[in-house]
């Protein structure tokens, strides 16, 4: 009996680690960030983007902003990988936040119909669902290598740009 449940442990936490890292998307998206840049995943294909879903009022995806200000400036020199934030938040609102803690992701304000219909996941209801905060890295292609929810989500996204940045050499 402990057996089974040892083994049916293990396919569940490896059905979880799959669903956390490996999904089979391709978001296509063009949007406007706080700067008046457009970034469009279709013309950055050739590049790894990191993306994060995040808003302000968000206290998990508050937390994670340090940590992912780092990851940007480790890879600051990099002209092969892509920060960009989707902000569930409206500009105005951003501009006030973003001037007293900076986030140095690429921002895309008032994201909200661009993540949950890009991203969101509908439930047994019906109902569009995106946690937050989450991560996902596109590959060169464009398809979804990893989908990562929270601060644990963090060091996926690492592992993953050390991994696509080995294989192009």
């Amino acid at each position: 009996m402990t057996y089974l449940i040892s083994c049916i442990a293990i396919v569940m936490l490896a059905i979880t680690a799959s669903a956390q890292t490996r999904v089979a998307a391709n978001p296509v998206f063009s949007a406007v960030t706080m700067n008046g840049k457009t970034v469009d995943t279709a013309k950055l294909r050739g590049k790894i983007v990191v993306l994060n879903l995040w808003f302000i009022n968000c206290p998990n995806c508050l937390q994670e902003i340090e940590q992912l200000n780092d990851l940007v400036d480790e890879y600051k020199g990099n002209k092969d990988v892509v920060f960009i934030g989707l902000a569930a938040s409206r500009k105005p609102d951003l501009e006030r936040f973003l001037a007293r803690y900076p986030f140095k992701y690429q921002i895309v304000p008032d994201a909200t119909m661009l993540i949950l219909t890009r991203f969101g996941t509908p439930d047994r209801s019906g109902e569009i669902n995106v946690p937050f905060p989450m991560h996902y890295v596109l590959d060169r292609e464009g398809n979804v290598t990893v989908r990562a929810r929270g601060i644990a989500g963090i060091e996926f996204v690492k592992s993953e740009l050390k991994r696509q940045l080995a294989a192009k050499k």
